[in-house]
């Protein structure tokens, strides 16, 4: 079984950023939602498609959700979501994502643990 990956973020960003990964890395390793939150969503509406999403993508792993800005609707729709054998982590970047493909066989908390490092370590001024 392998962790399911759920993408909250502002308008196409995270589909840019799942494509891109994708390219560079050759293949997607993880089952992936992308969730789009535009001005003009009701963040109710959102919240309710995902925790339909997260019940779709927990194969019995659990699901990651990574979104893009802590503080910002989609973080905050995605700290909101009830739902046991969930992580969240904001901040999202290509880094963050391809660190991710990497482990497709961890657990829940060392997945999101990757996610955290990647998108660290992917920041850095040179």
């Amino acid at each position: 079984m392998k962790v399911g990956i759920l993408l909250i973020t502002h308008s196409d960003i995270g589909k840019q950023l799942l494509l891109t990964a994708t390219s560079v890395f050759g293949k997607n390793p993880f089952q992936v939602e992308l969730l789009s939150v535009d001005n003009y969503d009701q963040p109710n509406d959102v919240k309710e498609l995902a925790e339909k999403y997260v019940k779709f993508l927990d194969n019995g792993a659990g699901v990651l959700v990574l979104t893009d800005i802590i503080g910002t609707t989609p973080s905050n729709i995605a700290s909101s979501i009830n739902y046991e054998k969930i992580k969240v982590v904001a901040g999202l970047n290509l880094s963050m994502i391809l660190n991710v493909f990497n482990y497709p066989d961890v657990s829940l908390d060392q997945l999101s643990t990757k996610a955290l490092e990647g998108g660290i370590e992917g920041v850095s001024k040179i």
